[in-house]
């Protein structure tokens, strides 16, 4: 069998690899959606900050380092993973189904940030879910019902992964729908489908206190908290 060649002799920056869409840049982080197409692959590209990439869906990819063998990796959807700086590779999808997943680059400037004292999401009508933490990171999975709301304390970043819309107004334009909520606000997430909608929040900075044991096996819960809408008034 003849193995596959991975050329790195030419390197581009993240932000230029047309598969890695930007969507949110601050002084914070750079948050991109990503999409390669069936039997595609990426162009070498360079991360020059730490990042944690979240799965949409399943898949198997080959991730192809310059300075060293390229790997298949079977991803799970949901799966979460820390790369460190530095890395410089070609990502090819050996499926025939878009690879997709967000990256969220921690920029420096994420160590001033301080999450509040209350991290956990609150829902109305649905689940969620802890399902990653390390460092100054938490992703969190939500799963709201027709029409129901919730709530995430900033500094956060918000996203739709599989296609659906939150927000009553549309906050832009792009593949998949993710906004910026700033440190000391509370983001409104809002559901206008008649059918069940999964949001993906990635909380970050310091926590001032851990109010779940998180274990940091990517992809699996660890924690589910089911919560009803309040009666009107």
């Amino acid at each position: 069998m003849v193995q596959k060649q991975y050329s790195c002799d030419h390197v581009v920056p993240v932000e230029q690899e047309p598969r890695h869409h930007l969507v949110i840049a601050n002084e914070f982080v750079r948050a991109f959606a990503v999409e390669i197409a069936p039997l595609d692959r990426t162009l070498c590209h360079h991360h020059t900050h730490d990042y944690l990439m979240y799965v949409a869906g399943d898949a198997q990819i080959v991730s192809a380092p310059r300075d060293g063998e390229p790997k298949t990796h079977t991803c799970r959807d949901g799966d979460c993973e820390i790369s460190p700086a530095g890395l410089v590779h070609v990502v090819e999808n050996l499926r025939g189904a878009k690879f997709r997943n967000l990256l969220v680059e921690l920029l420096p400037a994420v160590g001033e940030l301080q999450r509040g004292s209350d991290p956990t999401m609150k829902v109305g009508n649905g689940v969620v879910e802890a399902i990653f933490e390390e460092g100054q990171i938490s992703v969190w999975s939500l799963e709201l019902e027709p029409r129901a709301q919730a709530e995430a304390d900033g500094p956060a970043i918000f996203a739709t992964p599989y296609g659906e819309r939150l927000f009553p107004e549309d906050p832009g334009d792009n593949a998949h729908n993710m906004g910026w909520i700033a440190a000391d606000r509370r983001g409104l997430l809002r559901s206008q489908l008649e059918r069940p909608l999964r949001a993906i929040v990635f909380q970050l900075g310091r926590a001032q206190e851990q109010p779940v044991s998180v274990r940091k096996r990517a992809g699996e819960p660890i924690r589910s908290l089911r919560a009803h809408a309040k009666e009107p008034d």
